[in-house]
């Protein structure tokens, strides 16, 4: 069989460009041609037309099976010396698969100085780039045994006619700058806890023992990087194949989202399991806040937040939305009461936006709202440039004062500062009810009075996401945010749980008491009221017809309270009606309760929510097991890498070691890997099925929040020339992220999957993978900027004849 009949069935990998042995053709067309000609029947009749004897007695055409050297692995390849093999060496290597083969000369190049890579070039290329190619003949050819399917040498030439590079600078080639997969796996797991490309850079120095030692260059980190956020065809796709991932763990996980009329991404509402259990027991309040910049949409982040027993912040519920309208939020309020069974909260607290207020009128009715003290005095400061009107109007908004005393205080400040025509001021008074705590007394808050809480949640988002975070990353950063806000929960349980309070009153067993029921965080404040009762003196007690009335004066003051105890329910209330607005019993009760020689303190006294027994109920119904991301899993990968790690600084030294743990490892790899692959057959097809279930849904635009500015204006006040895509015309992106640029036809496949794939296709029919190439090429004809590929890297190629 001649070596042209059979182009069919070998690979050749070439060093330099121009190289035409015997085996290349001289145009495209016979070569295609010739290929479309030989189909599967003419070879079986030239395999029938061989003397089967001749491949039992030659397993390489004249070479026997015993003189031939059997590669079956790397381990087998790297025991050669790459420097000192001989042209006899070669022309008995014989390799189980194509790859095998592909590796040999790859790690020949490296050895040697030169490197081969896989490359796609374009012709409107705009930062030029230092050629490599040089003309060199350097060779080496592999032919496939049909009977026994396994690959010999047939051609090899390592006469180069180009420099060298010293091992050192040729670990630098593109070719020969690889990431394994477990470096790919460690760089994914960098990225999701927010660290940045740099700094896993050293992270992967300090673990191999500097630069040098690493294998692959910064930039790698950014490529792959890159190949993880385009992984996705779609970014909103991606974000709701996310959810619904998790979904699958957390059946009571709800998810929701709506699309406009070009089917875009327009809101996204989620709240998974934990949350809504949360929401059971601290649902009562609940601050409204929206964020921005937090993605690359620009679109605004809504977080629905609360409080809870260790008066941390807890989140209830995470939406993405593309506007801030009524009807927005009227759909947001509409599915937190869907995802939380329809219970509502007691009170709310937002930032004063006019849509929101109207939609909490309309759909929450009966709800308490109070407006953030916070942004009023922020917009004061743009209204009032007084700083005394600013300290009057914090203690208006915040000072503990009686309905009457708070009108006085009021006309004071407006006339003691010329206020009458100020219409801001007058605005502001007419909202009175909604932002003094005079008039809110007695409105259950939690103590919440800004919305601040909500501020500080997105300033440590902000450490993870940015203007940059695509709508995937934000939502995967964002649930493991959350998980990491969880757990200090876990921390202050334990707080709250081991040990016991340090004791200062001499009220030692009232004050236990409060030790032994209320949180740790809770405690110190009901032990500051309780400080606070050597202060006060009850002077006067009349008794009704079913309850006392106790009045309490404060030393050196003209403060009076009355307390209210009804001696059947063990029920006290104040004037001051702190038990109603925060949830604790205030220094007054408290007094009584001294009068009246309490112990312990009663149960009407302590609100469950404070309480250390408050989330028994979720601890029970939510297993500690529940993640948001394979810890679990991370745990294991990272004990298997150290270990790993130990048994190598133990092994490398000692040959005997080295090579008893080599093929151990070795043959455990293969096990694992083919155990892998037919499972990996599985997932596939579910992958495909979840992909299918989003395919209508198309990223967002980029919008225009509240409040941005003015658009297209710069900070001089010029107008700026709007950005658009050089390849599709279109805003938000460019050419290089744009769908329609032919390096993104064909997904983010990296090189070296490229070149696996095509070298995995040899074990398939010949004629049906070159039909397909050739309507590849047809097509890429087509395009309005044409490409060739090739293997290129420094000064060598790699070619695969067909």
């Amino acid at each position: 069989m001649s070596e042209l009949e059979t182009t069919d069935n070998f690979r050749s990998f070439v060093n330099g460009d121009g190289a035409n042995d015997d085996g290349d053709y001289e145009n495209d067309d016979d070569y295609q041609d010739d290929v479309g000609v030989q189909d599967e029947e003419e070879v079986d009749s030239e395999l029938q037309n061989e003397d089967d004897g001749d491949y039992d007695e030659f397993w390489i055409p004249g070479l026997s099976k015993e003189e031939c050297i059997s590669i079956d692995s790397m381990v087998d390849i790297r025991q050669f010396d790459m420097k000192e093999i001989s042209d006899e060496v070669v022309r008995r290597l014989d390799f189980g698969d194509l790859e095998l083969a592909y590796q040999f000369y790859c790690w020949y190049a490296k050895m040697s100085g030169f490197s081969e890579s896989y490359n796609l070039r374009y012709k409107d290329t705009k930062r030029k780039k230092k050629k490599s190619r040089c003309g060199c003949e350097a060779i080496f050819r592999v032919r496939v045994h049909f009977l026994t399917d396994r690959w010999y040498v047939t051609c090899w030439n390592f006469g180069h006619n180009h420099v060298l590079l010293d091992l050192k600078l040729s670990c630098l080639l593109a070719g020969h700058r690889k990431m394994s997969a477990s470096d790919i796996m460690q760089v994914e797991n960098y990225r999701k806890v927010g660290i940045r490309p740099p700094h896993m850079y050293a992270a992967f120095a300090n673990q191999c023992g500097g630069y040098e030692k690493v294998g692959f260059i910064r930039k790698d980190i950014y490529n792959e990087e890159g190949c993880m956020r385009r992984q996705h065809s779609s970014d909103a796709r991606g974000a709701l194949k996310y959810l619904y991932d998790l979904c699958k763990k957390e059946p009571m996980m709800y998810v929701s989202c709506t699309a406009d009329e070009e089917s875009r991404l327009q809101r996204l509402f989620w709240s998974d399991t934990e949350s809504q259990l949360l929401y059971q027991v601290f649902g009562d309040v609940l601050a409204f806040d929206a964020t921005y910049k937090k993605n690359k949409y620009l679109c605004p982040v809504v977080v629905f937040s609360g409080v809870n027993h260790h008066n941390q912040t807890i989140v209830f519920v995470a939406a993405i939305v593309t506007d801030e309208t009524e009807e927005t939020y009227v759909w947001l309020l509409e599915q937190l009461l869907v995802a939380m069974k329809g219970k509502a909260p007691c009170s709310i607290i937002t930032d004063g936006d006019l849509a929101m207020r109207n939609v909490i009128t309309r759909v929450m009715l009966g709800v308490s709202h109070r407006l953030c003290a916070w942004h009023l005095l922020r917009n004061a400061l743009s209204h009032v440039r007084d700083k005394h009107v600013l300290k009057w109007l914090k203690k208006l908004m915040l000072g503990d004062f009686e309905v009457v005393e708070f009108e006085e205080k009021w006309k004071e400040m407006v006339a003691t500062f010329e206020l009458e025509d100020n219409s801001w001021i007058a605005e502001l008074y007419e909202k009175r009810m909604k932002w003094s705590t005079a008039h809110l007394r007695g409105h259950f808050f939690a103590g919440i009075r800004t919305t601040s809480r909500c501020e500080a949640f997105h300033a440590h988002v902000a450490k993870y996401v940015h203007s940059r975070t695509n709508l995937t990353d934000f939502v995967e950063q964002f649930q493991r945010f959350l998980t990491y806000f969880r757990y200090r929960a876990v921390v202050a349980d334990y707080s709250s749980t081991y040990g016991k309070e340090v004791l200062q009153t001499n009220l030692r067993s009232l004050e236990r008491s409060g030790d032994e029921l209320f949180t740790k965080e809770m405690f110190q404040l009901f032990q500051s009221y309780l400080c606070r009762t050597i202060k006060l003196r009850v002077v006067d007690c009349k008794d009704m017809a079913t309850f006392s009335v106790f009045t309490i004066v404060k030393y050196c003051s003209g403060s009076v309270w009355r307390v209210s105890y009804c001696p059947s329910t063990i029920e006290f209330t104040c004037t001051c009606m702190r038990m109603q607005s925060i949830g604790l019993p205030c220094d007054h009760i408290l007094a009584v309760l001294v009068s009246l020689n309490f112990m312990e303190l009663p149960s009407s006294s302590v609100l469950n929510r404070w309480s250390k027994l408050a989330t028994k109920q979720i601890k029970d119904k939510y297993p500690d097991s529940a993640m948001y991301w394979d810890s679990q899993l991370m745990g294991r990968y990272a004990t298997l890498v150290e270990v790993s790690r130990e048994v190598c600084a133990a092994a490398y030294r000692d040959e005997e070691e080295y090579d008893k743990m080599l093929h151990f490892l070795s043959n455990e790899a293969t096990r694992m890997k083919s155990k892998q692959n037919s499972e990996h057959c599985v997932d596939d097809n579910q992958t495909h099925q979840q992909d299918d279930d989003f395919a209508g849904i198309l990223d967002p635009v980029v919008v225009r929040s509240k409040g941005c500015g003015q658009v297209g204006m710069d900070e001089s006040g010029r107008q700026r020339r709007i950005q658009k895509c050089r390849q599709c015309g279109g805003i938000g992106h460019n050419k290089r992220s744009c769908t329609n640029h032919p390096r993104n036809v064909n997904g983010c496949m990296s090189s070296t999957e490229q070149t696996s794939s095509m070298l995995q296709a040899t074990h398939e029919n010949y004629s049906e993978v070159v039909m397909i190439t050739i309507c590849i090429l047809l097509m890429l004809d087509k395009m309005q900027e044409p490409q060739t590929q090739s293997f290129v890297a420094g000064s060598s190629r790699v070619e695969f004849d067909r």
